[in-house]
């Protein structure tokens, strides 16, 4: 009995060794030809989620009829060609009283216009447009820290469009100056309760770094290693009203070096500060105004500047004489640099937020024959990172329009500005039949669903990068 046990145990595998030879010869009898497409890089100014020139769209809520806030938000989105865009939503008609039902409901009817229309949103809440903040804010901060209250769940339901908060309601413009809540306490206070009520996918920022070091409790910038991890110095950010008007970027910065490591709310020099922001902002959003035109907003110190702060977006309106110099000089790089001879407002919007070239790929068969390996080699040359999560996809499309589409796991927010990655994946030989596909690269924005271009010349309808062709035989 235990004899004949033996023989159907040594037949058994005798079939399972023959049935992976056949399996083994098939795959070795396979042959994968790759033709790289040759990618060239574009200098398009590119329409990206998240990044850009924007446009800034004041609205006061009030008692007034719905159609009359859908009228301005038609009026406004009319002619609106940018990716993203800058609401200032005022509170002043509530400084001293909850926000009512119908104004929260026009809040509402915003965010759904602006969402509908595609638009990523960097939001400002405030009390004033006209320097007057210390007139107009309320009377007491219990107030402000209710109406943030009142305000989140709506936010909240549009975390998806809504790309990051500006400041915390207070100070002139809502820049966090001339307010009657200006000290360290008020601004921890407000901006953790902020933190506290609002979505983790929506980043925060604040006016200056001395801000972010003060509310962190950190003199030291935020690390790879705590990004996009949901806390509150995992979300903030910087916006910089003030940006490249003189050599403190009027205000942000002081004329005297750090003196005391323990003191966060301390500013430091241009050059200190600069240099903090160029690590930080690796990892949470900086965008702002250029104003007054100066020295430090020539092209070449601008480029430089806007560069080290990772600047992703940037308002196309204001300083109208900094961005007609930008628009009336032209770029000189490298010899051999693609952009010479573009405009400085172009080369610049180019390169606000990141700006994915696709350098080269590849695909081939493992050892085995079983496996199909696909790679890409990306570079980001634009000025940061994208700060939102993407889906990568390889893509492959035979001529009779059979489409497999392979998943790449790779969080696209480790492409940092100025680097360069290969990303790769691979798929079980057995999914494709032998014959002739076109391979491509897909990024689609995971939150809006919107397609992710890329800064070459050849792109498809569906905005995926052509890669090359294989052929399996």
């Amino acid at each position: 009995m235990l004899q004949h046990g033996r023989k159907i145990f040594l037949s058994l595998l005798i079939i399972i060794a023959l049935a992976f030879m056949l399996l083994l010869g098939k795959h070795f009898n396979l042959n994968l030809q790759y033709q790289p497409t040759h990618p060239v890089e574009s200098t398009s100014v590119l329409t990206l989620p998240y990044c850009g020139f924007f446009h800034l769209y004041g609205y006061r809520l009030s008692e007034e009829d719905k159609k009359e806030t859908m009228r301005w938000c038609e009026q406004m989105l009319a002619n609106d060609s940018q990716s993203i865009v800058l609401l200032q939503i005022n509170l002043c008609n509530y400084s001293n009283s909850p926000i009512s039902e119908n104004a929260l409901e026009q809040l509402d009817n915003i965010f759904s216009a602006f969402s509908t229309a595609k638009k990523q949103i960097i939001l400002r809440f405030l009390y004033d447009w006209d320097g007057k903040a210390l007139e107009t804010e309320p009377a007491n901060l219990t107030q402000i820290l209710s109406h943030m209250e009142q305000v989140a769940p709506v936010v909240n339901r549009y975390q998806s469009h809504i790309f990051l908060l500006q400041g915390v309601f207070t100070g002139n413009h809502g820049e966090m100056n001339q307010t009657h809540y200006g000290t360290n306490e008020n601004i921890i206070q407000l901006m953790e309760h902020l933190s506290s009520i609002t979505d983790k996918n929506i980043f925060l920022s604040v006016r200056t770094p001395a801000q972010v070091r003060t509310i962190t409790k950190s003199g030291n910038p935020l690390s790879e290693k705590e990004a996009y991890r949901g806390s509150l110095s995992a979300r903030l950010g910087l916006f910089n009203d003030g940006m490249l008007g003189n050599d403190f970027d009027c205000g942000t910065y002081d004329d005297t070096g750090f003196a005391n490591t323990s003191d966060y709310s301390e500013k430091g020099t241009r050059k200190e500060e600069i240099s903090f922001q160029n690590t930080l902002c690796q990892f949470v959003p900086n965008g702002g105004e250029a104003v007054l035109d100066n020295p430090y907003n020539d092209l070449s110190n601008a480029i430089t500047d806007l560069s080290r702060m990772h600047i992703s977006y940037l308002s196309c309106d204001h300083d109208a004489a900094v961005l007609n110099k930008w628009k009336k000089t032209t770029y000189h790089g490298k010899k051999g640099d693609i952009y010479n001879g573009v405009t400085g407002y172009d080369y610049i919007g180019a390169h606000l937020g990141y700006r994915y070239v696709l350098r080269n790929s590849s695909a081939g068969l493992n050892f085995f024959r079983s496996q199909i390996t696909l790679s890409a080699t990306i570079e980001n040359t634009g000025f940061s990172p994208a700060y939102r999560p993407f889906q990568i996809c390889f893509i492959l499309q035979n001529a009779t329009g059979h489409k497999i589409t392979v998943p790449v796991n790779y969080d696209n927010r480790k492409i940092l500005s100025g680097k360069t990655v290969t990303i790769t994946t691979s798929l079980s030989a057995h999914k494709l039949q032998k014959g002739d596909y076109n391979l491509s690269l897909s990024f689609t924005d995971k939150a809006t669903n919107l397609p992710v271009s890329f800064a070459n010349k050849e792109m498809n309808p569906d905005k995926s990068i052509p890669c090359g062709q294989i052929s399996i035989r």
